[in-house]
């Protein structure tokens, strides 16, 4: 439980994990009879699908735009209207990058995951990650 956990960050997600991972070698046990690695296995199983887990409660990234702040009520009307056509310019921008780029950009600024975080759930290496959050902020610099 303790490994689900230090992936989910949420108790009630590890829980259910686990729950998920036990039922599953149940209903398969005697495929796994002859496992020699079964502690090897347990990890594995418990990883992807607490992996799986994290990507079902984020939203899908067409929908991250919704997300964006909101300009504080305390501004002047004149700094919410330029605040919000900067959001409008900023999203436009965002959605003219190629997918896996919007994709990787928004789990990275608007969802606050790490790259090695953004790396397993798209199952690609951190330097690509860091490759593609480096062409959209250049993209993104150059066309605001």
């Amino acid at each position: 439980m303790q490994f689900a956990y230090s992936i989910t960050r949420s108790t009630p997600d590890a829980e259910e994990v686990v729950n998920d991972v036990f039922i599953a070698i149940w209903e398969r046990h005697q495929d796994l009879l002859g496992l020699e690695t079964l502690k090897s296995y347990l990890f594995r199983a418990v990883k992807n699908r607490s992996l799986n887990q994290i990507s079902r409660n984020r939203l899908p990234f067409d929908e991250m735009r919704e997300e964006m702040p909101v300009p504080s009520k305390e501004f002047s009307a004149l700094d919410q209207m330029e605040a919000k056509e900067s959001s409008e310019k900023i999203t436009a921008l965002i959605d003219k990058l190629p997918t896996k780029c919007k994709q990787v950009f928004l789990f990275s600024r608007v969802h606050e995951l790490s790259y090695k975080e953004i790396a397993e759930l798209m199952d690609i290496s951190p330097k690509t990650v860091e490759n593609q959050i480096g062409l959209a902020l250049k993209f993104l610099k150059e066309n605001y």
